[in-house]
């Protein structure tokens, strides 16, 4: 069932045209249902389904049967048929396998509480994973390490000790010797920029921090042009003793605005809008924010690179 959902979930994304309006958690509850109703139909014993409208029919009956009190006799039979639109005789069969359906187990387990309460439990919940989570998590770590991939070496090599993970199997443990001398997985520990600075024969941790966060960057790039981020780069365009104006634009696409902001005050002038923002878009409150935030008489940026 978790397969059908998900799969489910897949044909909507397909289908799914953001300029009708309908929200996608709405948009997507008609293609799941319908994928988790045609895989209970194949899985059921009994009476033959060959389609999802065949299986309202048949869900139709079974609601009319106990409308009906569970009644099998003649009378009742012909009233079922008449409103599901079938001849007596397949009205029967229907019911007969929805019958063998509803056998086929107990959706509610019933036991007794911890104050001796009866109460019941769906049997079919499953809390162990949501299948939404585990799909988009999948998704969200192939297209980041996509992204990782396409760094040169050195890059890859640095970005991976610094957080503590291999770069070639992307494992957090490592294999090792205990006191003992017996084999044992540690955690990768992540390393400090003046340890990757010895390591590489850089002239100073600083240079590791500048090469380390110079990668991080180009991923975001990287995962903007293909939209699956959006965000906001920042250039220094020029400063003085009271104030700065930076360049920003948005998602790569190198239509550049400009903001003007005087230190100590708690506001920012746009000065030139980008495209995207004339169409609504918010991207120069991210930056004019990050300015007022993160630039003063001592600390000026020259470019910097912002994910929403």
């Amino acid at each position: 069932m978790k397969q059908a959902h998900i799969f489910g979930i897949y044909k909507a994304l397909q289908k799914y045209d953001i300029s009708t309006g309908v929200p996608f958690l709405i948009f997507k509850e008609h293609y799941v249902k319908n994928e988790i109703d045609k895989y209970i139909s194949t899985m059921r014993t009994g009476y033959s389904v060959q389609s999802v409208d065949e299986y309202r029919t048949l869900r139709k009956a079974m609601a009319l049967y106990a409308k009906y009190e569970y009644k099998f006799d003649d009378g009742t039979i012909t009233i079922i048929a008449a409103e599901i639109g079938k001849s007596v005789k397949d009205a029967k069969e229907i019911i007969r396998a929805g019958i063998d359906s509803t056998n086929y187990t107990d959706f509610y387990r019933k036991y007794a509480d911890e104050d001796g309460e009866s109460t019941a439990e769906d049997v079919t919940v499953d809390t162990t994973s949501n299948p939404e989570k585990l799909y988009f998590k999948q998704w969200q770590a192939e297209t980041l390490f996509s992204a990782y991939e396409s760094l040169d070496y050195r890059e890859r090599s640095m970005v991976a000790d610094h957080l503590g993970f291999c770069p070639e199997c992307y494992g957090i443990y490592e294999h090792s010797k205990d006191e003992n001398g017996n084999s044992v997985k540690l955690f990768r520990k992540g390393k400090a920029y003046i340890d990757l600075a010895a390591e590489h024969m850089l002239s100073s941790p600083e240079t590791a921090f500048q090469i380390v966060n110079g990668a991080y960057e180009k991923m975001l790039i990287e995962l903007a042009i293909d939209e699956y981020i959006h965000i906001v780069e920042l250039r220094l365009k020029s400063t003085d003793n009271n104030s700065v104006t930076y360049e920003y634009c948005a998602d790569h696409n190198n239509d550049w605005g400009k903001i003007h902001y005087t230190f100590g005050e708690d506001d920012y002038d746009v000065v030139r809008y980008i495209y995207a923002d004339r169409k609504g878009d918010f991207f120069f409150a991210t930056a004019g924010e990050w300015i007022m935030h993160n630039t003063g008489r001592k600390h000026i940026p020259r470019y910097m690179v912002v994910s929403l």
